[in-house]
């Protein structure tokens, strides 16, 4: 029983992630700045904000993944 409530989680976890890994990339981003701000580390700030357009590509695959982003169709191109 426990093995497959693990499985199930396991399942569903990996099912989403695209969003894991964008929410971990702002979430070290958002460290990396304070510590940066706090320590009075310009270099150290400015450099964590390399990872935010990467989590932000990430949670967009992500949402593409899962619909919630509509895909252009190739049919319904506006060219005559």
């Amino acid at each position: 029983m426990a093995a497959t409530l693990l499985q199930g989680l396991l399942a569903r976890a990996f099912e989403y992630r695209m969003y894991f890994l964008g929410v971990s990339g702002f979430v070290i981003a958002g460290l990396a700045v304070t510590y940066g701000v706090q320590t009075e580390d310009t270099v150290a700030a400015l450099g964590a904000l390399l990872f935010l357009p990467n989590a932000a590509v990430l949670f967009g695959i992500g949402l593409r993944e899962h619909g919630l982003i509509d895909n252009p169709s190739p049919q319904s191109s506006d060219i005559k």
